[in-house]
């Protein structure tokens, strides 16, 4: 059974056609650039008919790419950055570009949200509100800023939900995508709150149902087939957040930690007792009936890029990434990263900046990028804190991004660990959502 996986990231869609069995690529991921707008400081937004043509791109790409004799594409599959707030008009057209997890014009909202209901909002939707990690906030600060928009909404979604539709005409959200709402009873019901609905203003009938992320949507619209060249009517899986999909790629089980390297690091694990605390995210995995619970260290691959281009740029990314990280990152020095927030904070309303401390006219570049991995190192045993985790893990370690090899060697706790690398882990993810046919 061969698989169109489609991963809908951040900077980029990616694309493959995967063996169901093993989640290998049967050819090499095709790749189109979906451009993150910057209209303001705080903002970061996908066009989405810029996203759509990107996703076209990326899938007819993967589907050309197919080595002859291998057979027909069965079935399609997403996984999707979580959140990602589309609202519709009646005629499913999108009201406003896509609001991402990294956008934060909806402090003001989150302050107010948490100042008046902030106990109970975490303890019934597993998270604080936070600005960009919960897409009703997103919806009231637009609603804020257009008064008349609430009146031309008809349909409220997330990015997988919305891709959906576009190729089966079904609405629905996965749990994950529901638990990062912010309208959804994640830790109580597992069902869409009308306490939570009143208070945003947001009118239950846009909802669409909640279904598993691995059952069947839809089949594939025959305009839609023929554009990508794929049969009409093959069943298409919702799908589910990116990181769970990465999970479901590993196999992770109770024990086992899914360790992502990127703008920061993130850290999930497994549960099947929801535990709210402001110190993590938790939210039902979307497929099954499992929680995940989600902490983040906020140095991250990105900061030893930014050294690098800052401080050494004289050296090769080979010589650098393969030598010099090595040779500093055990290196003592007075000075310090802290506070360590050079990606931010995903778990703060308030924004968080970094400091280097203890700078004299003898602190070296080597000073600063052993300051760096020193920070490293600390976020590391207060994200596995967060998430219920010994600083060296018991089960296996899953790790995955950029930069994950520097980490592997650098934190002194996976010295012994069980480790295992796993590449274009959200997109190889997808074929496990037909594991049941």
């Amino acid at each position: 059974m061969n698989i169109l996986a489609i991963d809908v990231g951040t900077s980029s869609v990616k694309a493959a056609v995967l063996d169901q069995e093993t989640g290998e690529p049967l050819a090499p991921p095709a790749k189109a650039p979906d451009h993150l707008d910057h209209p303001s400081p705080d903002s970061a937004q996908i066009d989405a008919d810029q996203l759509w043509e990107a996703i076209t791109r990326a899938a007819r790409a993967a589907v050309a790419a197919l080595p002859k004799g291998t057979g027909p594409v069965d079935g399609v599959g997403l996984s999707c950055l979580t959140p990602a707030l589309v609202l519709l008009d009646a005629n499913d057209t999108p009201l406003s570009s896509i609001w991402t997890h990294l956008d934060r014009r909806a402090r003001p909202v989150a302050r107010r949200v948490w100042a008046d209901v902030g106990e109970e909002f975490l303890n019934t939707v597993g998270t604080r509100p936070l600005p960009g990690g919960t897409s009703v906030l997103s919806f009231a600060q637009q609603v804020e800023d257009d008064p008349g928009l609430r009146g031309r909404v008809r349909h409220y979604m997330h990015a997988n939900g919305w891709v959906g539709l576009r190729l089966t005409g079904e609405r629905a959200f996965d749990p994950a995508n529901a638990s990062f709402t912010g309208l959804f009873g994640t830790c109580t019901d597992r069902r869409w709150s009308p306490r939570w609905c009143e208070y945003f203003g947001v009118d239950p009938g846009w909802l669409p149902k909640v279904i598993d992320g691995a059952a069947t949507l839809g089949g594939l619209w025959p305009e839609v087939a023929k554009e990508w060249g794929l049969k009409p009517g093959i069943p298409v899986k919702l799908g589910t957040a990116d990181t769970s999909s990465a999970m479901l790629a590993a196999r992770i089980g109770p024990a086992d930690v899914l360790h992502s390297v990127g703008t920061t690091q993130v850290l999930a694990v497994m549960t099947d007792v929801p535990k709210p605390d402001p110190r993590r995210l938790t939210r039902l995995f979307g497929v099954g009936s499992s929680y995940v619970m989600v902490a983040h260290n906020p140095v991250g691959g990105a900061a030893l890029e930014w050294m690098h281009q800052l401080c050494f740029h004289d050296q090769a990314a080979d010589e650098f990434f393969g030598k010099t990280v090595f040779a500093v990152a055990g290196r003592p020095t007075d000075i310090q990263l802290d506070p360590p927030f050079l990606g931010g904070d995903r778990l703060e309303i308030e924004p968080r900046i970094a400091h280097f401390t203890n700078l004299t006219l003898f602190t070296t570049r080597d000073d600063l990028l052993a300051a760096v991995f020193a920070a490293m190192r600390r976020g590391h045993r207060v994200a596995t804190a967060a998430i219920g985790l010994d600083p060296t893990p018991g089960g296996r370690v899953f790790l995955t991004g950029g930069g994950a090899e520097v980490v592997r060697k650098t934190l002194p706790e996976y010295a012994t660990a069980d480790i295992y690398g796993i590449e274009e882990a959200s997109l190889r993810g997808v074929a496990r959502l037909f594991d049941t046919g």
